[in-house]
């Protein structure tokens, strides 16, 4: 006979049994869930032993075992360091929840205010790691920091003959900051920064960090250094294209400016590079001879005759154009801004004038100031006399296109007068192919006008004399 429970009573018993099976099944799967986690980092789960018996409590060493800030700090002056402002990391979690972790730069007291950074460590915050700490943090990684040498901060003036080459001695590092604006937001981005006095201004100089929130790995992507004393700033870039960090490496008048772009790689902690915009290779699918001059002018410091190559080969090959191209032309474009900008400027000095003229390729304008009797001409022969190699690379870029280019080829004369004496530059005009005779005339005349206790004086008959 069959049996039936009253009617309107509830079953407890069966659904005793039915709770008691799901907490065994919740209760296997979150011990399964610890048992991972502690295999994988037995610091993730070491919070539980607030929760366990003494004797079962999970080990940690002293290193690993979760600190207040306070305790932190501590530990720093009994070795003899101090900690730095943090930063804080703030991670968005699947669950909604967020992940806090701190990066503390440490640094070791120096003579004369002159503090060191010696290291940059990383924190995260948990919650309950002991019975006694409602909140502390847990050590995650940590960097140790290796300082530049000071040839390598100053490399931008050597390369320029500003100054003398340095030495090698080491540099410290004294603050840190973080990039904010228009960084990649997949992480934390650093600059460990220095200055170094340089005469009356600054060279700044630094090592650009990652962190890795989410492997809490840590690594120096690429050293840096600024003679304008500016930090490296990420641009706004078209979508699409890699993130792009700027460095002004700008000497004087000669614009310099390092741009490096964020590109994947197959590595598991940091899965990507910073990698230089190259000027050496085409960035085009297919081969162009005039991108491939553009490329040449550019990399002699003719930008803005670079710039009017590349903008005129994107007009014809149109959707052929490549992103890579683009960014090559950008960086071009960033020079050719600042050497426009200067030629158009009014300058006091009339040497400065003619520089800057010639910087942007501007042959027949800087003619124009020189042949002005009220020009410092004597000021314009000490800038061609001096000239560090800065004009010489764009005459001879010039010339490589056209050596029978009159107007560049009556600066390659000034130039060779100026250095080695008006006989040298004689000889060399004498060999040189000519588009105007009108302009040989000229220079040799302008040749003539200049300092002639420097030169002497030669008459154009010296010319056909060289020629036999």
């Amino acid at each position: 006979m069959k049996l039936q429970s009253p009617k309107g009573k509830v079953p407890w018993r069966s659904i005793g049994v039915f709770c008691a099976i799901a907490s065994a099944a919740g209760l296997v799967a979150s011990s399964a869930w610890l048992s991972t986690q502690f295999i994988i980092d037995p610091r993730s789960v070491v919070w539980m032993n607030r929760y366990l018996p003494k004797q079962a409590r999970i080990p940690v060493s002293a290193w690993d075992d979760p600190k207040t800030i306070q305790e932190i700090h501590s530990d720093l002056r009994k070795s003899g360091l101090f900690a730095g402002e943090p930063i804080q990391v703030e991670t968005a979690l699947k669950d909604k929840k967020k992940q806090t972790d701190l990066l503390i730069p440490i640094f070791k007291p120096g003579q004369d205010g002159d503090d060191r950074l010696t290291e940059l460590r990383a924190y995260r915050l948990v919650l309950n790691p002991t019975p006694n700490k409602k909140e502390a943090l847990q050590f995650v990684n940590q960097i140790e920091v290796r300082e530049l040498r000071e040839d390598f901060v100053t490399e931008p003036l050597v390369r320029a003959r500003v100054i003398n080459p340095s030495s090698d001695r080491p540099v410290p590092f004294t603050t840190v900051y973080r990039f904010e604006d228009r960084a990649p937001r997949n992480g934390a981005w650093l600059t460990l920064n220095g200055k170094l006095k340089q005469g009356d201004s600054s060279i700044a100089y630094g090592q650009v960090v990652y962190y890795n929130p989410t492997t809490t790995a840590m690594s120096v992507m690429l050293s840096w250094t600024s003679p304008d004393g500016e930090l490296p700033s990420w641009q706004a870039v078209p979508k699409g294209r890699p993130a792009e960090m700027v460095i002004n490496q700008t000497v004087g008048l000669e614009p310099d400016f390092q741009v490096y772009q964020l590109r994947s790689v197959k590595r598991k902690n940091i899965p990507f590079q910073l990698q230089p915009i190259s000027l050496s290779e085409s960035g085009l699918k297919s081969n162009n001879g005039a991108f491939v001059d553009a490329l040449f002018l550019a990399r002699s410091g003719l930008w803005s005759n670079a710039l009017e190559y590349m903008q005129s080969v994107k007009r014809q090959i149109g959707s052929d154009w490549t992103m890579n191209a683009q960014a090559q032309m950008d960086l071009v474009a960033r020079h050719a801004k600042v050497t426009k900008t200067q030629a158009d400027q009014p300058w006091a000095n009339s040497g400065q004038q003619v520089l800057a003229n010639l910087l942007d390729g501007r042959w027949e304008r800087a003619i124009q100031f020189v042949q002005n009797r009220e020009s410092d001409r004597t000021e314009v022969l000490d800038m061609l006399k001096f000239d560090p190699g800065r004009v010489q690379k764009r005459i001879n870029a010039a010339l490589n296109f056209d050596p029978a280019r009159s107007d560049v080829q009556m600066w390659a004369a000034l130039r060779l007068a100026s250095q080695q004496g008006k006989p040298s530059a004689i000889a060399w005009l004498a060999k040189q192919p000519s588009d105007s005779n009108v302009r040989r005339t000229q220079t040799l005349k302008l040749i003539n006008e200049l300092d002639s206790m420097t030169f002497g004086t030669v008459t154009p008959s010296a010319i056909s004399q060289n020629k036999n």
